[in-house]
């Protein structure tokens, strides 16, 4: 939803004739022409959820989860206009067995980064990694969460099936 226009229309009497919101949606598939380093979720049930993959020497390959952490995490949503992660790592998606694992080791020494080419190994390599196998592919679910004086909302699902 981050990614569409919305034109709220609702009705006072709360009624039940499914004209109280409309939401049209206008999004760009961005990694149709990706760009070395450029990160995606893909095989989740939303878009905010997935395996994690990246784009190194003009293929998408995944992330190996050695030494990937808690403040990895957050950088990576953030990198994907998410601002926290609900959990890494537990996703059943893996890579497929001829896709390349790009990175591996990664560490962010803060979490205020917003992209992993700003964390040690965090650039894409010349080469697959070879000490590494899809069974350790790395699994993000990631949020938003907003502030609203003394209320806090959080956007978990950032995906309709329409």
């Amino acid at each position: 939803l981050l990614q569409c226009s919305v034109n709220a229309q609702y009705s006072s009497t709360c009624s039940n004739d499914n004209s109280d919101l409309v939401i049209n949606c206008y999004t760009t598939r961005i990694w149709n022409s990706p760009y070395p380093g450029q990160i995606r979720l893909t095989g989740g049930k939303y878009s905010n959820q997935g395996l994690l993959e990246i784009y190194c020497n003009g293929q998408w390959g995944t992330v190996c989860d050695d030494l990937f952490g808690a403040t990895d995490a957050r950088v990576t949503c953030r990198q994907l206009g998410y601002n926290y992660y609900y959990t890494y790592d537990s996703l059943p998606q893996r890579g497929d067995e001829s896709q390349s694992i790009w990175l591996n080791n990664i560490y962010c020494s803060s979490s205020t980064y917003n992209c992993l080419s700003s964390c040690n190994s965090g650039s894409c390599t010349s080469s697959s990694i070879t000490n590494c196998v899809h069974s350790e592919d790395i699994t993000l679910d990631c949020y938003e969460q907003r502030r609203f004086g003394n209320l806090k909302r959080i956007n978990y699902f950032a995906s309709l099936y329409i």
